[in-house]
C-alpha cells in the first residue's frame, strides 16, 4: 500500500531528526496571527547541520515541560509520527491529545525528549536545515 503524503513526509522528517540527538533547543516560539497559529522551534549544534528549524501550523496540541534550573537544554531524542485521518487507529499515547472528528486532516505528532520535553500536534509541518555544517567544539 502506498504511504500517504503525510506518512512519506514523516519518514523524511525522521531522517533529519536522526541527526538531532545531542543537539540543543535554541528557541521555542508560539504565535497566533489571525485565524492561524504557529509553533516554531530551532535545534542547534546537530550532528549534521548547524540549525534545524521546525515550523508547525494549525497547532492542535502543544505542551512543554522543563525544570527551572536548566541553563542549556539538550536533546536526547526527536521524533515525529503521522496521525492518520479518523478511520485509522493512532499510535499509543496519541488518542488523548486531540479530539477526533470527521474532516480532521492527517496530523503530525512531534516530540522532543530531554531535560525539557516538547510535544505538539499540528496539521502542517515544515522542516528546514541550515546549509552550514555544525561548528566544531
Amino acid at each position: 500500500m502506498l504511504a500517504s503524503k503525510a506518512e512519506a513526509a514523516c519518514e523524511n522528517f525522521q531522517k533529519i531528526f536522526a541527526s538531532c540527538e545531542g543537539s540543543y533547543i535554541d528557541a521555542v516560539t508560539f504565535s497566533a496571527i489571525g485565524e492561524r497559529d504557529y509553533l516554531d522551534f530551532k535545534l542547534i549544534q546537530t550532528q549534521k547541520w548547524g540549525v534545524v528549524t521546525v515550523l508547525l501550523e494549525d497547532v492542535r496540541y502543544f505542551k512543554i515541560s522543563k525544570g527551572d534550573d536548566l541553563v542549556s537544554v539538550f536533546v536526547d531524542e526527536v521524533s515525529v509520527l503521522c496521525l492518520p485521518k479518523t478511520s485509522q487507529s493512532w499510535p499509543d499515547g496519541a488518542e488523548g491529545l486531540v479530539t477526533r472528528f470527521d474532516g480532521l486532516p492527517e496530523l503530525y505528532w512531534v516530540r522532543i525528549i530531554g531535560p525539557a520535553t516538547i510535544s505538539a500536534v499540528a496539521a502542517i509541518m515544515t522542516v528546514s536545515v541550515s546549509q552550514d555544517p555544525p561548528e566544531e567544539n
